[in-house]
């Protein structure tokens, strides 16, 4: 349901979508976003929903990674559950992530047991491979259609690096960046890709890094929200740890950081061009985006209680 479709309804539907559409979204965000459509996510009666990670699939399904429950949950554009995939179904012991692969499949991160588990649209798992060069493994990226990029510490052939490449048929290709020395419990490395180009961002350092799979090649460019919290951080109370780097064909990147205000957590968005210029800095908002489709963004917030959840697609303002 479009937004504009629930200012249009009457008085009782917009009581209705009021209550489960959550709080009000700060001006700043919505000054660079437009919001397009809000769907409630129903937990089910009985159950909460934690959204570890989410992805929006071809078919219009959205695929909800939710770790604490140890499964895969499939919901419907209009936020009914249709599937819930446990241990039994995929052999998951703790989903922490989901990628699109071929368009039609998804890949799923076990964050226990160092695996992935190939899925086709229906949810069956065509193929399993464990990743040997990981412990601790947290995100899952797609690179093309042939390759998988995973970001957690790594060991044995992986020693010492946080990404790690494969084929999506398991077969490990390469490992790339080194650990932080001054890294800390819960600091880790956030993912994105565009074609064969691979973003890279880690929660201790002030620079993001492109890399050039096919062409060999490295570009940095500076975070300027990191550089900003590392020299002022302590004065305005503001840590600015990377939460999240989501990057879009049609679009910008989009760096997620998240700061402490008023005793509650919420976030700052950053945005660049794919080429690390300089869009829109520091852009607060409640929501926390979690995935990408295409030119949209889409965020979530959990329910009071934490039982039903409120996804959130967004597109990109004519003024941001």
């Amino acid at each position: 349901m479009a937004v504009q479709d629930v200012e249009r309804s009457g008085g009782t539907r917009r009581a209705a979508t009021a209550a489960w559409a959550g709080p009000t979204v700060e001006f700043a965000f919505g000054a660079v976003f437009t919001s397009i459509r809000v769907i409630p996510l129903r937990a089910g009666r009985g159950e909460s929903l934690a959204v570890t990670d989410l992805l929006p699939c071809a078919t219009g399904r959205l695929w909800i990674a939710d770790a604490p429950a140890r499964a895969l949950k499939i919901y419907s554009q209009q936020g009914w559950r249709l599937r819930t995939l446990d241990r039994d179904d995929t052999g998951l012991r703790r989903p922490v992530s989901l990628t699109s692969l071929h368009g039609r499949w998804v890949a799923a991160l076990d964050g226990l047991l160092p695996a992935i588990v190939i899925l086709d649209e229906s949810g069956r798992p065509l193929r399993r491979f464990p990743l040997p060069e990981l412990d601790r493994p947290v995100q899952v990226c797609g690179l093309g259609e042939r390759r998988l990029a995973v970001a957690g510490s790594g060991w044995g052939r992986g020693a010492g690096k946080l990404v790690h490449i494969y084929t999506t048929h398991g077969d490990h290709v390469e490992s790339l960046l080194g650990e932080p020395r001054d890294a800390r419990p819960g600091d880790r490395v956030h993912l994105s890709a565009i074609g064969d180009l691979l973003y890279i961002g880690h929660s201790r350092t002030d620079s993001f890094a492109i890399h050039d799979l096919e062409g060999h090649a490295v570009f940095s460019f500076p975070s300027v929200t990191a550089r900003i919290a590392e020299r002022l951080g302590r004065d305005i109370g503001f840590a600015g740890a990377l939460r999240g780097l989501f990057a879009t064909a049609c679009g910008p990147l989009l760096a997620v950081y998240s700061r402490w205000s008023a005793g509650r957590r919420d976030y700052l968005y950053d945005l660049y061009g794919l080429d690390g210029t300089p869009i829109a800095l520091g852009t607060p908002s409640g929501e926390r985006v979690l995935g990408v489709e295409g030119s949209l963004y889409y965020s979530v917030r959990r329910a009071p209680g934490g039982g039903d959840a409120t996804l959130r697609i967004w597109r990109l303002s004519r003024a941001g």
